[in-house]
Parts: C-alpha cells; sequence; structure tokens
C-alpha cells in the first residue's frame, strides 16, 4: 500500500527548509515528507562553480546523466554547502513586521548569521558609496548536522530521487510509489524542470538569471584595515536618488587562499606574476558586480539550453569609485556562466509563455513551486537569504488557497 501524506516536499535544500517552516506556522500535526534522493557530492571536493558541469549544463538536464553534478546533488541541505553565505535584507516594506521578523528570527539563528560590519562611506559625484564586509551565515559543512536535525524531528525522509509525478502520485527511482495531498517543488532548476516533464513532455522553458562581471583591479593606497583576517572581501553598494541599491559588487582580495580555490580556471587569466609572487597578492582584487538590470534569460528547448538574452548595464558609477579609491582596473570578464540565482521560470506550450505555478494550477493544481524559480522580477542584491523569508510568510499565509 502506498504511503500517504499530507504535505510532500521535493528537495531539502534551502527553499525546502522555508517551505517547511512555513508549513509548520500553520499545523505542526500535518504529515510531512521530505523526498531528497541518494548523495552524490563529496564535500570535500572544489567549488561547484569551477567544475566542468557548468559548461555541459545541457547534459545535466538530461535524465541520462547520473554523474555527479552540481544541478542534482540528492544530498541533504542540497547547494547551502556551496552558497556564498551573503545575506542582504530588502523585503520589510512588503512583508508584515510581525511576520517578517519571525522569519528573519528563525533563519539567522538556525543558519547562525554574523553581521557585517561598517568599514567606510564615500560621496562621490552625488552617489552615495557604502562599503560593508558582508553578513555571513553557518559555515558549510556543520550545516549538513542541522538539516538533518530539523527535517528528522519534522518529517520522514526518503533518500529517493523523485522520477516522476502523476496527479498525487510521486513515482521513485525503486518504482515505489507516495501520495501527497499537496506536492511541493524544491528539487532546484534541473530537478523542477525533470519533474514538470513527467506531468507534461511536450513543453519548453525559459528562465533568468543574474548576470554579474567581473573586474581585476590593483591598488597600493587603499587601507590595509579593511582587510582583517576576519573579513575576507568587503561589499559596495551604490545607491539611487530614491534610496535604491542600483548596484551591488564584491570586492575579494586576491591575497586570500580562498579566492584562488574559488577562482579554480579563471586564475590563469591573471597575469603569471600575479600568481607567481603571492606576496604581492594584497595589493590585487578581484571584483564581483552585479546591477539591477543586468540578467540573462536561457531558453530550454528539448535538452538544448540557448542564452536568448543578456542585459549588461554601463557600471561608469563603479569606475569613479575605482579612480577615487586609487584602483586600476587590469581587465574586466564578461558575463558568460551561470551564477545560480536561476529565477522567472516560465513554461513554453503551443509558443506561448506561462510562469510556473500558472501553468502548474492549470495542469497539476496539487503541485506547487515555491522559492526564487517562481519570483519574476530579483533586485542586485544576492537573493538567497531575502527568497528564505519570503518564501516561509508566503507559505503560512496561503496554504490552504495553493
Amino acid at each position: 500500500m502506498n504511503k500517504e501524506y499530507d504535505i510532500i516536499i521535493i528537495g531539502s535544500g534551502l527553499n525546502a527548509l522555508s517551505t517547511l517552516y512555513g508549513i509548520q506556522q500553520v499545523n505542526k500535526r500535518y504529515r510531512v515528507a521530505i523526498i531528497t534522493g541518494k548523495p552524490k557530492f563529496d564535500l570535500n571536493q572544489n567549488h561547484p562553480k569551477i567544475f566542468k558541469d557548468l559548461l555541459n549544463f545541457n547534459k545535466i538536464l538530461s535524465h541520462k546523466v547520473n554523474s555527479n553534478n552540481l544541478a542534482l546533488p540528492g544530498n541533504i541541505g542540497g547547494l547551502v554547502f556551496f552558497w556564498g553565505e551573503q545575506c542582504n535584507i530588502n523585503e520589510r516594506n512588503v512583508i508584515k513586521k510581525k511576520d517578517f521578523f519571525k522569519s528573519q528570527r528563525f533563519f539567522s539563528k538556525f543558519l547562525e548569521l554574523k553581521s557585517g560590519k561598517r568599514l567606510f562611506e564615500k560621496k562621490i559625484d552625488n552617489i552615495d558609496i557604502i562599503f560593508d564586509s558582508p553578513d555571513k551565515t553557518i559555515k558549510h559543512k556543520k550545516s549538513i548536522f542541522k538539516f538533518k536535525n530539523y527535517f528528522n524531528r519534522k518529517c520522514e525522509i526518503y533518500h529517493n530521487e523523485a522520477i516522476s509525478i502523476s496527479k498525487n502520485n510521486i513515482i521513485l527511482d525503486n518504482k515505489k510509489k507516495v501520495y501527497g495531498k499537496k506536492i511541493f517543488l524544491c528539487a532546484g532548476l534541473v530537478g523542477t524542470i525533470n519533474l514538470l516533464r513527467s506531468i507534461n513532455s511536450e513543453i519548453d522553458f525559459t528562465f533568468q538569471d543574474h548576470s554579474p562581471s567581473i573586474d581585476f583591479v590593483y591598488s597600493k593606497s587603499i587601507e590595509r584595515t579593511n582587510f582583517s583576517k576576519s573579513i575576507y572581501s568587503m561589499i559596495c553598494k551604490i545607491y539611487s536618488k530614491k534610496k535604491e541599491i542600483n548596484l551591488y559588487s564584491k570586492f575579494y582580495p586576491l591575497k586570500s587562499l580562498d579566492i584562488l580555490f574559488f577562482l579554480g580556471k579563471l586564475k590563469f587569466y591573471l597575469p603569471q606574476f600575479i600568481l607567481k609572487f603571492k606576496i604581492n597578492l594584497q595589493n590585487f582584487y578581484f571584483v564581483q558586480k552585479w546591477h539591477k538590470n543586468s540578467i540573462s534569460e536561457y531558453k530550454l528547448q528539448g535538452f538544448s539550453l540557448k542564452k536568448d538574452k543578456i542585459k549588461v548595464e554601463d557600471f561608469e558609477k563603479l569606475n569613479k569609485v575605482y579612480k577615487t579609491l586609487n584602483f586600476m582596473k587590469i581587465f574586466t570578464l564578461k558575463p558568460n556562466f551561470l551564477n545560480y540565482h536561476f529565477h522567472n521560470l516560465k513554461i513554453i506550450k503551443n509558443n506561448k509563455k506561462y510562469p510556473v505555478n500558472i501553468f502548474l494550477k492549470k495542469n497539476n493544481p496539487n503541485v506547487y513551486c515555491p522559492g526564487l524559480l517562481s519570483q519574476e522580477i530579483i533586485n542586485c542584491l544576492p537573493p538567497s537569504f531575502n527568497s528564505f523569508i519570503k518564501t516561509s510568510v508566503f507559505i503560512k499565509n496561503n496554504l490552504n488557497n495553493l
């Protein structure tokens, strides 16, 4: 006999955590199951953003690919182990204060959030420039224990891959079925697309991603005190006249072994003398920069992935920051890689585009996709922490209507 649950969550990452927390605010007695898959990652390996899988993303989208890849980790906690850990809150004005602060307290405690420090402020040509050290969270490898403990207390865990969905039934890789009155897709972009195709095989997709570009800069004059041993990076926020953040950039000192590790193959683009004489790395910086309008749009037809559109804004204001701080820009890498801030997933059917949850409401109303994939617009700030709060509050307030 198939096991039955009030709610099934497919996935066990941060989006699943947000969804489960929202559900718990409604009714702690719901019978909940989590389907997480089988672990595929060695958590001691290189940062996934330098995996060769990134260069073969279309292959990852095929069911035939069973190799260890970034898009289908299977580990409890999902991609939290490789998350950039940056937290920025910008939804205070659109969420009730009580709901907002309750969710913020939960996630801050769960992820062991440590607030950043104000380093310095400048005003350049009537532009407000703020430099902070970033808010940081829990260490990656420690987080697996917190996820396991939380999920084990709240629900039943299946270490199986969800192969397909048919109405309220989920077929697992061991051919068993589990039944859920409500099913939440928290399986990441690739897992979600594969499951959507099990509902309707004759569909294609579009989705969007941040498109940051990267500068390599040099400076002898920047104050060394800006980077203590406890601060491995600093962030620069440039505000508009309306006090909205137009541009967000993160400065990494290349003296950090972490950044050379993170760069992977990209480090070979750097002048060889920088890598050879590490003693001088304290004067070199890797600057990743996002503009609110710098977005890539991808189109997935079958297993063929194409970058359909890309908008890259002019970073003239940041160039003024460089000049004021006596930075010399060596070169820029234009965006040509995935940033893993996937959002605005739409389904293409009969040449018409449907937001993912509109499609699901028409084709399988028992299934819902929460989190970033269903958000049409994100700004230039790192979106994850903000999305946790927004998702949990939305689930709490709308669960019975989904």
